[in-house]
């Protein structure tokens, strides 16, 4: 049995405020023609589906369409939801779709009532799902079984109290764990795999994942899925290895500059009688092609090494000593993907956020806050002449206010 693990599809997101839809289109296309090509049996797909709670109807057509080409093409899927995803909406049908082969699993309470998947010789049945047993099919069939059960991203706040548990992930992961744990040590002769979204201590993350982590109570411990052949997981954006059982996907498309070369793609599971035979790593070709520039802006206008980047969707960062002027739309003339820019002098002069803030709050006047800002903007003091200007223009409104 071939079992492809994928996760974070984000339909729907934006590039710094670009629309990419097309972009995870493509990707979508790939997992198909993996299906196809590969003879795959089973998509599971661990969390973060769409990008927003509320999808947009383009979005949700997309989503409708990935479904019915991998169902056409001879596999079943397996979807949770993730931290984006809203579980009422991503699960709504869920037991009449189970019985087409497209099995929602959004609910913590259905996390250990595995969907059972067995293979014979006429391909892939679905003998049992959380919803009961499928009509025309019997547990017996094939050799080769495969429970896989899915957890739905918790949010520890919401589910402690339903679990009695600590309000953290550790807690609320784990207490379902218990019960999944039950379930498992109850089947002989089955694989089991286990879907989860969290963030497993001692994974790599970039900046495009919703991670708040205060003292660690964000993390999870990767010992809790260790009773299991296979563990799925969403939520981090880089495809990693935790262990050979405990493995992140990533997401098809990148979706922040951190993740500039980071392959993206899947893993692909080979399943006999004996367990999980072997995992590999499957690739995507398309996605947003990115490039992280850095350097005096005269030097990217002209180097010919940065010729490659004038397609890609830019990062730059400018190095001039002073601010150079309309920099944004100079840089586009020659990269006209640039969808952030950044001002770093060389020497280091350039004021950190967190000491700008810092400054502008301590600021006693308003004319003190202009001339902050102007610092932090220009990297030079006002002038005499144009402090006068800035307090004209502040007794002004003041002048203003005072006469409504």
């Amino acid at each position: 049995m071939l079992i492809l693990h994928t996760s974070d599809w984000h339909l729907g997101r934006t590039f710094h405020g670009v629309d990419i839809l097309d972009v995870q289109a493509r990707a979508m296309a790939e997992i198909v023609t993996w299906v196809r090509e590969h003879g795959i049996d089973l998509v599971l797909v661990s969390g973060d589906v769409y990008d927003r709670a509320q999808p947009r109807t383009e979005v949700v057509e997309l989503l409708n369409s990935t479904l019915a080409q991998i169902r056409e093409a001879g596999a079943q899927v397996v979807l949770t939801s993730g931290n984006h995803d809203s579980p009422a909406r991503l699960g709504f049908g869920a037991r009449i779709m189970s019985h087409g082969g497209v099995h929602l699993l959004t609910t913590a309470q259905g996390a250990a009532h595995p969907v059972l998947f067995s293979e014979s010789g006429e391909g892939l049945v679905t003998p049992t799902t959380p919803h009961g047993p499928v009509p025309g099919h019997g547990t017996s069939a094939g050799t080769t079984t495969v429970a896989v059960y899915g957890i739905p991203y918790l949010e520890p706040r919401a589910a402690a109290a339903q679990l009695e548990c600590a309000p953290t992930h550790q807690g609320v992961l784990g207490a379902v764990m218990q019960d999944v744990d039950a379930d498992r040590r109850a089947r002989d002769g089955v694989t089991s795999v286990v879907m989860a979204h969290a963030f497993v201590t001692g994974a790599h993350a970039t900046d495009s994942e919703r991670i708040v982590d205060s003292g660690g109570l964000g993390t999870v411990s990767a010992d809790i899925f260790e009773h299991h052949d296979y563990t799925a997981l969403g939520h981090i954006h880089r495809r990693q290895r935790i262990s050979e059982t405990v493995r992140y996907s990533g997401s098809p498309v990148a979706y922040s500059f951190s993740e500039a070369g980071h392959p993206k793609g899947a893993w692909l599971l080979d399943v006999g009688e004996d367990g999980v035979r072997g995992v590999s790593p499957l690739e995507h070709e398309s996605g947003l092609e990115l490039a992280r520039l850095r350097g005096r802006l005269e030097d990217l206008l002209q180097g010919t090494e940065h010729s490659p980047a004038e397609g890609a969707w830019c990062q730059v960062v400018l190095t001039d000593p002073e601010r150079p002027a309309a920099a944004m739309e100079r840089i586009r003339a020659r990269f006209p993907r640039t969808v952030e820019l950044r001002w770093e002098p060389e020497g280091g002069r350039a004021m950190t956020p967190q000491a700008y803030a810092t400054r502008v709050a301590e600021a006693a006047s308003p004319e003190e806050l202009c001339g902050r800002f102007y610092e932090h903007v220009r990297h030079r003091s006002l002038s005499e002449a144009e402090a006068t200007d800035v307090s004209d223009a502040v007794a002004a409104v003041r002048s203003r206010e005072v006469s409504r």
